[in-house]
């Protein structure tokens, strides 16, 4: 547990919490709504009110990265590995700083659970902006790409570009799929950039370091073109399987 003194939120605590805890919090408030139970959530922590000790008003998500084998990092640990931030979530009520301060004291925390972990992996959503609070937490910038992301016009889900592509979940598949066929989304790409913050002194990230990006939010409008007939195939043979 780390007690942290805040000016204008007093005394806070920031200590590991349940499993259970950080997903029913995080599908409740994060925007996303979304909680991958193959990777995250592998430690995480809450932040709270000393004077409140029970209320929980944010959470830190630690987990597997997405491609958890990639080859992307070296170290002298050979138990290495690099973990990601999968999801945070702050409640408005503790103000803009306590964002700073969830994240500084969890990645002391984390290092602690694991002394293992070498390095800190976590992505800004560019249609919330570019990762200021990672720049405030002394995260270094690995630049961006894009992501593709489907908008459903009839309620107004957004997708993203890999369930549209990964036949290992087939009912997304098909479900995503079919939609796409029948031109019922509209799709937007967005700018994903990447933050590390290393924990090992000889953790190298085989990539370029970059100043960090000027401030900017957005979706760009996107036409995604890609092989219909090869997704009819795919989904067919699916329904084969699934419904025999």
């Amino acid at each position: 547990m780390i007690r942290k003194y805040s000016k204008n939120m007093g005394w806070l605590i920031i200590k590991a919490i349940s499993k259970d805890l950080a997903r029913e919090m995080i599908i409740k408030n994060h925007y996303s709504h979304k909680w991958n139970n193959g990777g995250f959530g592998r430690y995480n922590y809450g932040i709270f009110k000393e004077d409140e000790p029970d209320v929980c008003l944010g959470v830190a998500v630690y987990g597997l990265m997405k491609c958890p084998n990639a080859k992307i990092f070296s170290s002298n640990n050979h138990r290495g590995w690099m973990c990601e931030l999968n999801r945070m979530w702050i409640d408005d009520c503790l103000g803009k700083n306590a964002e700073t301060i969830l994240i500084g004291a969890s990645l002391k925390l984390l290092k602690k659970d694991d002394p293992d972990i070498v390095a800190v992996q976590s992505f800004a959503d560019g249609r919330l902006g570019c990762g200021t609070i990672y720049k405030a937490a002394n995260f270094r910038y690995f630049g961006f790409h894009y992501t593709i992301f489907a908008r459903v016009r009839r309620n107004g889900e957004v997708i993203h570009q890999q369930i549209f592509t990964n036949s290992t979940s087939p009912t997304g598949y098909l479900r995503t799929n079919v939609a796409f066929l029948l031109g019922e989304c509209d799709y937007f790409k967005v700018k994903t950039y990447r933050y590390i913050y290393p924990l090992d002194a000889s953790f190298r990230f085989f990539g370029k370091q970059l100043p960090y990006p000027v401030y900017e939010n957005g979706e760009f409008p996107f036409v995604w073109i890609r092989n219909k007939a090869l997704i009819k195939e795919r989904i067919k043979r699916i329904l084969d399987i699934i419904v025999p």
